[in-house]
């Protein structure tokens, strides 16, 4: 009886949030309205109709037209539709003007999607689910994809968590002891500097390998909830930037590339220098100890078959370190958001597809049979646990407990595994994916400062390369940022976008815009009423 009326009013809420939804024709030609405001639905406040829905996403395709079979299975009536997006800008305006637009879409970066509104409003079910309460912490409690708003635009989906590894093995040639999972900061970079050897009679020992900077972890872990609650990188806390602590990281990150603690990339003479070979991997030589990698690392090389064994690997993973030491305490990683598109006729059958691909606890489910499979295998013969199978967004034990079944079981690292995955309930994206004007931001100014003698523009070139430091870009870059966000803020939800700000939201971002970006005297961000 519970389930219906859930399901009730959820079909009353689709028709309320319908009145959002433009009046795009859609990917089936129904007119708009679709189920809840024309044609029946059943006890489910699903639709009965025979309709299509298109999703548009990022994922390995082979994965997503098997899991969109077993939705299709689940609702006979309802047709699914993918297409992976190759360039969203280009794709989805092309799509646009030739009122081809999805269903359903996923974001690199949600400014582009804000800018043209190609999202509609979704907070009626995704607050009227009771599987919401099973989110990750901060979905909610940062208003992830809400974009500092009372409307939800977008939801978590893609996400893969940044993560440190390291090799056992050559912690072990170098008679240095495995630290523990509940690790600090000064921890980290004190093992990083311990394992950096070069007795110059053989190959070095770097400290630490990366893809994911360290500035970016450390301006999310630095500081304490009480000291400042970073919801987002720069040091955002939903009203302004700081940051400091950002600058902090970046010139610790810099000055270990400097002095000779960090492992050369891929394809670069340094490479060869060091290996022999300018194409080699840092993460495949058994000569680095630290790894600030993504997560899809370890199921796409480390853990596929043969692979750690034919390089002396012995990987282990840990949590991206705290610096003040906090044993639960938020993780940056890459997290891309999707909504219900502006041309859906069927936006609650969209939502529900949505949430049954990304963080639906059915969905998951659904997954993790087919990872469990290695007999499934996408074109490229690659089995579609390591074609970048993202990290659950849901907290639901069975989910979570048959998730882990998927990583290593036995007795040595299995600990390491659980104590990882329990610190990882607290994710925040990369700014570009739900902070407003971040990448404008990034695009007009931090990746276009110069300094004599730089390769090519950006502060973390010009600080990489010595040129610069990072402290001395704080307070301008401080109050860029704050304008930024303020002046797309109020483009994209103000009276020219959205329009779901009231007058006091609208007055504090145009005071923040006419200041340019000083924050001295204007106060908190107030908390909107519409």
């Amino acid at each position: 009886m519970k389930k219906k009326l859930l399901c009730v009013l959820l079909a009353a809420c689709m028709v309320f949030g319908l009145a959002s939804c433009g009046s795009g024709s859609g990917s089936d030609g129904d007119s708009a309205g679709g189920s809840g405001a024309a044609g029946e639905v059943g006890e489910d406040g699903v639709t009965t109709e025979q309709i299509t829905l298109s999703y548009w996403h990022y994922e390995d395709d082979d994965m997503i037209k098997t899991l969109a079979e077993k939705f299709m299975e689940k609702y006979p009536n309802i047709t699914v539709e993918c297409k992976v997006i190759t360039d969203m800008s280009t794709d989805l305006t092309a799509a646009a003007s030739n009122n081809e637009f999805p269903d359903v879409f996923l974001a690199t970066d949600s400014d582009t999607a804000l800018a043209n509104q190609w999202w509609v409003d979704i907070s009626e079910y995704v607050d009227n689910d009771p599987e919401t309460a099973m989110l990750a912490g901060t979905i909610q409690e940062y208003g992830i994809g809400c974009f500092d708003t009372n409307h939800r635009y977008a939801m978590p989906t893609w996400y893969q968590p940044c993560a440190i590894f390291i090799d056992k093995n050559v912690l072990d040639k170098l008679n240095l002891e495995m630290p523990d999972p509940d690790w600090t900061w000064e921890d980290m970079i004190q093992l990083i500097k311990d394992a950096t050897v070069d007795d110059r009679t053989g190959m070095k020992y770097y400290g630490l390998g990366y893809y994911n900077r360290l500035d970016s972890l450390y301006g999310i872990a630095a500081c304490t909830s009480s000291e400042r609650k970073i919801k987002g990188e720069f040091g955002y806390d939903g009203t302004d930037f700081d940051l400091q602590y950002w600058a902090v990281g970046e010139q610790q990150f810099s000055d270990m590339k400097l002095t000779g603690y960090v492992a050369p990339q891929q394809n670069t003479q340094a490479m060869e220098d060091w290996s022999g070979d300018y194409g080699t991997y840092f993460g495949a030589t058994g000569h680095v100890a630290v790894f600030s990698e993504g997560f899809w690392t370890f199921q796409n090389l480390w853990n596929t078959e043969g692979y750690q064994e034919q390089y002396g690997l012995d990987i282990y993973p840990y949590v991206t370190p705290a610096v003040s030491g906090e044993k639960e305490h938020n993780t940056l990683g890459n997290m891309y958001l999707g909504g219900v598109s502006y041309a859906c006729d069927h936006p609650y059958e969209a939502y529900l597809l949505l949430k049954w691909m990304n963080w639906g606890k059915e969905g998951w489910l659904e997954r993790i049979a087919i990872y469990s499979d290695e007999s499934n295998v996408n074109a490229a013969g690659v089995p579609l646990k390591a074609a970048n199978m993202p990290f659950p967004m849901t907290t639901d034990p069975e989910v979570m407990d048959a998730y882990k079944t998927l990583f290593p079981q036995d007795e040595a690292h299995k600990p390491y595994w659980d104590r990882f995955f329990e610190n990882l309930q607290r994710p925040v994206p990369y700014g570009w994916y739900n902070i407003a004007g971040y990448w404008n931001f990034c695009d007009q100014y931090f990746n276009s400062q110069t300094a004599a003698g730089v390769s090519s523009p950006g502060i973390h070139n010009i600080v990489d390369e010595g040129l610069g430091k990072s402290a001395d870009y704080v307070e301008e870059a401080n109050l860029m940022a704050n304008y930024y966000h303020a002046l797309y803020q109020l483009k994209y939800f103000g009276p020219e976008g959205y329009d779901v700000l009231d007058d006091a939201e609208q007055a504090w971002y145009q005071s923040v815009i006419d200041a340019q970006g000083v924050m001295t005297g204007i106060g908190e961000r107030p908390v909107g009423t519409r």
